[in-house]
This record gives structure tokens, C-alpha cells and sequence, in this order.
């Protein structure tokens, strides 16, 4: 009788979950907490990476002030890249300007850009992956349903429109942040 049968379906049963810490209860080592829910938690809280891990009210503190800080720096790189073009646009307006045409709109910065340079490309270029980055990376913070990061984000990116903002209308497109 053939028993190879038993031998092969216990080769693509499921393996048994080793963590590599069962049996060692290691004194003074916490883990990474992660929610799929909503929460207020303080302790054992990990920000994207298990090294930014959040164990005290003061680390979510100083956790919370750079989230706010990132968010306001994206929403000041997003208004220094939105002027960026504009100069840019302005710029290539005057060289293909007639002498009738005094400031180009938005439709001619948007047909004006593909006579840019290389250089600018690139320019631009970099700056969206970095704006995009930094926008992903946010969504991640956000994904930690923590409520005191939530809103650091959230008052971060508000205030930073309101400061870099240059009175424009917030955006709505969507970006992630």
C-alpha cells in the first residue's frame, strides 16, 4: 500500500509559528503594539519603524511634535514647489511670449513646462518623489489609529497650509495627505 500520500500532505500542512521568543520572558523588552482600531495607547507604540518605539507620555510628546513637524514641512515643500512652477512657467512665458501676452495663466504654465530644460525636469521631478514620499509616509502614521499622532498630522498639515498655505485654496486631489 502507498503511503506517500500522508508523507506529502505533511509536507503543505501548516508549519507550526515560531516568533523566535517562546519560553524567554526577556525582562525590560516590550513589542511594538499594532491596532487595527482606533486608540489612545501611550505605551509600546511604534511610529513606522520598530526603532521609533514610544514607551512614555514624553516620547509621545516629542513623537507627536515631529509628526506635527513633518506635516507642516510637507505642506511648505508643497507651497515652495507650487511656486517653483509658477517661476518656472513665468519663466518659459516670457521666452515664447508675444508682445500682446503679459502673464501667463495657469493653462500656459501647464503647456509651457514641456519646453523645460533638463535640469528643471529633473527639478520638478525630485521634488514630487519627495513630496510623494513624504505623503506615504504620513498615511502610515495615520494607519497606526492612534489618536494623538492623528492629531498631530492633522494639526500639522493645517497649520501649515495656514503659514505656507500663500492664501490658495487647500487642495483636493488624491495624494494620501
Amino acid at each position: 500500500m502507498d503511503h506517500s500520500y500522508h508523507h506529502q500532505a505533511s509536507m503543505f500542512a501548516d508549519p507550526p509559528m515560531h516568533h523566535g521568543h517562546e519560553g524567554h520572558d526577556m525582562p525590560g523588552m516590550s513589542m511594538c503594539s499594532m491596532n487595527m482600531i482606533f486608540n489612545w495607547d501611550i505605551k509600546d507604540v511604534c511610529i513606522v519603524f520598530e526603532s521609533w518605539h514610544i514607551e512614555t507620555w514624553v516620547g509621545m510628546a516629542i513623537s507627536c511634535a515631529v509628526i506635527f513637524a513633518i506635516a507642516a514641512g510637507y505642506e511648505y515643500l508643497s507651497a515652495w514647489t507650487t511656486t517653483l512652477d509658477r517661476n518656472l512657467a513665468r519663466r518659459e512665458g516670457k521666452r515664447h511670449a508675444s508682445p500682446s501676452v503679459s502673464e501667463p495663466n495657469e493653462h500656459d504654465a501647464l503647456l509651457s513646462t514641456t519646453s523645460l530644460g533638463k535640469r528643471d525636469r529633473i527639478l520638478r521631478s525630485v521634488m514630487y518623489a519627495i513630496l510623494m514620499g513624504i505623503s506615504f509616509w504620513l498615511m502610515l502614521v495615520f494607519m497606526t489609529y492612534n489618536g494623538y499622532l492623528m492629531i498631530a498630522l492633522i494639526l500639522g498639515a493645517g497649520v501649515g497650509h495656514y503659514v505656507f498655505g500663500q492664501g490658495k485654496p487647500a487642495a483636493r486631489s488624491i495624494s494620501c495627505h
